[in-house]
């Protein structure tokens, strides 16, 4: 697989809860990217047709009766598609956030799969001597302004940024050969 070759879904997820069985996703952020261009996005709050937690209220200021005019997950789900659509998911501890797209795409009765990489391992893989690759020390090490930190759109934002400025760091040819490494292929 060539990633340099391949359009990109950089993704980052605000759920009610810490599991994909038990939660859902109350906010979606995505940029796609295709021969390093933005070439769409999205950044949308949804209806998790459930009750938002206090605490993940005060986490993301995402608060309940904000969420009943939105849309439901199933509202989104042909844009998601064009969205992912042959693209790499790449996401920040990339288990939490592709495990809760897989649980809504089956709550809609359709299948989710698609090539990851996750960008903790990516960071890493570039940064061995660093002790933390939570995104907060990301941001911090690679000095970035975030304006809505643990809000979907801006922490996949980051995830670019960090992506960008690798690929010029260290040249496309050796970033890409790192990254290749870290791609978890889906399952057919």
């Amino acid at each position: 697989m060539v990633m340099e070759t391949r359009p990109i879904a950089f993704v980052d997820v605000e759920t009610t809860g810490g599991t994909a069985r038990d939660s859902r996703i109350l906010e979606i952020g995505i940029i796609r990217v295709e021969r390093g261009r933005v070439v769409a996005s999205m950044n949308q709050v949804l209806d998790p047709e459930e009750l938002v937690p206090h605490w993940i209220t005060t986490l993301t200021g995402i608060a309940e009766h904000e969420t009943r005019s939105k849309p439901v997950f199933l509202d989104v789900l042909p844009q998601l598609k064009e969205l992912f659509y042959g693209a790499v998911f790449v996401a920040h501890n990339v288990t939490f956030d592709y495990s809760f797209f897989r649980e809504e795409y089956r709550r809609a009765n359709s299948t989710f799969a698609m090539d990851r990489l996750c960008t903790v391992r990516l960071s890493r893989a570039l940064y061995p001597g660093e002790q933390s690759h939570r995104l907060d020390e990301v941001i911090r090490r690679s000095g970035y302004s975030v304006a809505n930190r643990h809000r979907a759109y801006d922490d996949a934002e980051v995830l670019y940024k960090f992506w960008h400025d690798n690929v010029a760091r260290l040249g496309p040819a050796e970033f890409y050969t790192l990254a290749n490494r870290l791609v978890q292929v889906a399952a057919p």
